[in-house]
């Protein structure tokens, strides 16, 4: 009996060892024969579970998309968490999003846009065009990040789940790169969190922790469903660490990348960082108010005559390219024969000149934040004092920033980061530099009034040209932003990074 025991339990032992070949068997060929994909061991899927953890140079100040208007929310947000109708490609030019394809009436006021039907929010909900119906409300209704992109909206419908119809008062050249912004962000209208420290979106990524100025941590989106599966299960931003700890932890792997590196961190790499091009420009913008000196265009071609841009550019490292005009090289208005008021001390102490001491009062109030660095700020005090034209120079943390200039325009002069759309601010009496012409506002109405993008490229150059005449501001340089990577990292991109940094082509390899 006993020997009867024994031969029933190695036959049951070899019954399911063979069922266990059999069925990793099957496994590994059902991809073969059905044709859809490859296969990976279970315990390899959804990234197995890797980390990448990246050092950005400026941290988010609040997590909310609809009202935060910082560069760093966007580079970490934009297409990872929050998805938008159409996406910039590598030179910011609009692609399919969560609209799959449009089409424009030959007049240029109707455009119909079809939904990817495979768009889910975190919560698993069905993304469909009553949702970007409602969000394109919302962002009007409430100002929120990228409300002025949709002005010109006459009327907006969704005749079924997939289908979104806007209708325009008049032709927008610039509509469809508008919708890949925050003006097209496709928002979860039953979800309630709180925005500045969670997340709802529809992107590949959710919001996981976010340690206010320290670090952010975004876990794949298990509701994901669309086209941009993440590989990686968990990406890490960390906003902390001086420039010899921040190299020392990329050389020991305790980070994978360090993106829009600064100078000083730069200096102290083993490799030469990889400069990338970005939309983005810095602008020293003027307060054209009343009560500012630099309400006068004299005095403020007197302060671009008086700033060297390629040695203000030379700071930021990484090649930053000295700007002639309001446009760098990624713009369809660009103009490489553009180089207004370039630097001639001479010129700007004969325009200074007719001033007196009394008109700078105790000096043009230059602002600007912290991550700039003190160098630039000493450097053009410097550069205008050579000129004649006294400054006093406060470098400020972002909220001070933001509360100082953005909010009360308390300032004479101020740098920025303003990307090549956003030339429309100085048609915009209401913006930072209260730049106030109806000339200009006409004109930027002709811009954007127009069907094709040729003409919008022409009207676009005139204009950039037409406001550079006038100096409403000064436009010192693009910027490049560094990055270096781990060698095993891969799917880094090659542009936009300080804005649009799109973490789901990140692979680790090895």
């Amino acid at each position: 009996m006993a020997r009867g025991r024994h031969k029933r339990i190695r036959s049951g032992i070899i019954f399911f060892l063979v069922l266990a070949v059999l069925t990793a068997g099957t496994y590994m060929a059902w991809p073969l024969v059905t044709g859809q994909g490859g296969w990976r061991l279970p315990w390899a899927q959804e990234g197995s579970g890797r980390i990448v953890r990246i050092r950005a140079r400026q941290a988010p100040v609040s997590l909310d998309i609809r009202t935060e208007p910082g560069r760093a929310t966007d580079q970490a947000l934009m297409g990872n968490v929050y998805q938008t109708l159409t996406r910039p490609d590598a030179k910011g030019r609009p692609t399919p999003g969560l609209a799959q394809n449009w089409e424009v009436s030959a007049n240029g006021l109707l455009y119909t846009f079809h939904l990817r039907d495979d768009a889910r929010f975190a919560d698993g909900r069905r993304l469909t065009s009553e949702d970007a119906l409602w969000s394109l409300h919302q962002i009007i209704d409430h100002q929120y990040q990228g409300h002025r992109d949709l002005d010109g909206l006459a009327r907006v419908t969704n005749p079924d789940d997939a289908t979104l119809v806007i209708g325009l008062k008049s032709p927008n050249a610039r509509l469809l790169t508008a919708l890949s912004g925050r003006a097209g962000i496709v928002y979860d209208r039953q979800a309630r969190v709180n925005y500045s420290t969670r997340s709802a979106g529809s992107g590949p990524y959710q919001v996981d922790d976010w340690q206010p100025g320290t670090s952010l941590t975004l876990t794949a989106n298990k509701s994901y469903r669309g086209p941009d599966k993440p590989a990686i299960g968990k990406v890490i931003f960390t906003y902390t660490g001086s420039p010899q700890e921040t190299i020392k932890d990329l050389d020991q792997g305790h980070l994978d990348a360090v993106v829009d590196m600064d100078s000083a961190t730069a200096a102290q790499a083993h490799k030469a960082p990889t400069a990338t091009p970005s939309t983005d420009n810095v602008v020293l913008a003027f307060n054209n108010i009343a009560t500012s000196p630099l309400s006068d265009q004299h005095m403020r071609e007197a302060v671009r005559y008086a700033l060297d841009r390629e040695a203000i550019a030379k700071l930021e490292g990484g090649g930053a390219k000295a700007l002639g005009g309001p446009l760098n090289q990624l713009s369809p208005g660009y103009d490489p024969d553009l180089q207004a008021f370039p630097f001639d001390r001479a010129q700007a102490i004969h325009r200074s000149s007719y001033y007196r001491p009394s008109f700078f009062k105790n000096g043009l109030r230059l602002v600007y934040p912290r991550e700039f660095g003190s160098q630039v700020g000493e450097l053009m005090r410097t550069q205008l004092k050579a000129a004649g034209i006294p400054t006093q120079v406060s470098m400020v943390d972002q909220p001070t920033f933001r509360d100082q200039v953005l909010n009360r325009r308390d300032y004479d002069m101020a740098l920025m980061v303003m990307d090549n759309d956003e030339i429309d601010r100085f048609a915009d009496p209401d913006s930072t530099m209260l730049f106030d012409n109806v000339d200009v506002q006409n004109s930027w109405k002709q811009v954007t009034d127009c069907t094709d993008q040729n003409t919008y490229a022409e009207r676009l150059k005139a204009f950039a040209r037409q406001v550079s005449d006038l100096s409403p501001s000064d436009w010192l340089y693009q910027r490049t932003p560094l990055v270096l990577t781990a060698p095993r990292l891969k799917g880094m991109p090659s542009s936009l990074l300080d804005r649009y940094l799109p973490l789901w082509n990140l692979r680790i390899q090895g």
